[in-house]
């Protein structure tokens, strides 16, 4: 893809000696909202953590802006523009919400410009600053991954990877986060979602891969797989 940030070619990685992910080929491309769904154990998160490098790659590249970043280390990725923002234990709950927030630029060194985008953060998500004195523990979990990816924005990172951001959420509070990262990609941010929430995702996405057994099995852009009477079949149950 001429546009792709990233570009994950011949991916096989996993944990330990187990592979899980299998020859993944995925282009996320610059500005846009890349989906992957597909149902449990299909290797979704795994994918989204070996991009952040956080599993062992046993084959393949990863190409970051035209760079081989496959051996980096997450911190290393972090500070060229990545941030991720995993489906759980993704706050500090014995810390308020401003200084979780605080922590998310710990690596920055424009101090005043921090400051800054702390307003800005608030702007984009103001229940935290109604919440910004409580405890991260004490939000509620809508709240809490409003937080987590407002943490994530404080990086200054150019892709966000966001591992099942609407989990265990209701109906309600779902929508609330999807509009939110509509309003991040809306602001420049790259983004690649991991969901379960598969009609969701692929509505809101422009571009949709669809995993299972550890390998990319279909793609196209979201309304477009939506469509398809083999994917609706296979994946989202008959019509």
């Amino acid at each position: 893809m001429a546009d792709a940030i990233i570009q994950a070619r011949g991916i096989t990685a996993g944990y330990g000696k187990a592979i899980i992910i299998q020859d993944v080929n995925i282009d996320i491309e610059r500005g846009k909202i890349t989906a992957i769904v597909g149902p449990n154990g299909s290797g979704k998160s795994t994918f989204l953590k070996t991009i952040f490098g956080l599993t062992r790659v046993f084959k393949g590249q990863i190409i970051y802006e035209g760079r081989d970043i496959t051996k980096m280390l997450p911190e290393e990725r972090a500070r060229i523009g990545l941030g991720y923002v995993p489906q759980v234990n993704n706050v500090f709950p014995n810390l308020t919400v401003e200084e979780n927030l605080e922590m998310g630029a710990y690596a920055r060194t424009d101090k005043e410009q921090v400051k800054a985008d702390l307003e800005e953060i608030y702007s984009v998500f103001p229940i935290l600053r109604e919440r910004k004195k409580q405890k991260a523990g004490s939000l509620s979990g809508g709240e809490r991954q409003m937080l987590a990816m407002a943490m994530a924005l404080m990086g200054k990172p150019r892709v966000l990877l966001l591992d099942e951001p609407a989990a265990a959420l209701a109906p309600k509070v779902v929508t609330q986060i999807f509009t939110k990262i509509k309003e991040i990609v809306a602001s420049g941010v790259t983004i690649l979602l991991v969901e379960q929430h598969a009609k969701r995702a692929l509505n809101l996405c422009d571009m949709g891969y669809v995993m299972a057994g550890g390998r990319v099995v279909m793609k196209g852009p979201g309304k477009e797989l939506l469509a398809d009477e083999k994917f609706v079949e296979a994946f989202l149950g008959k019509r």
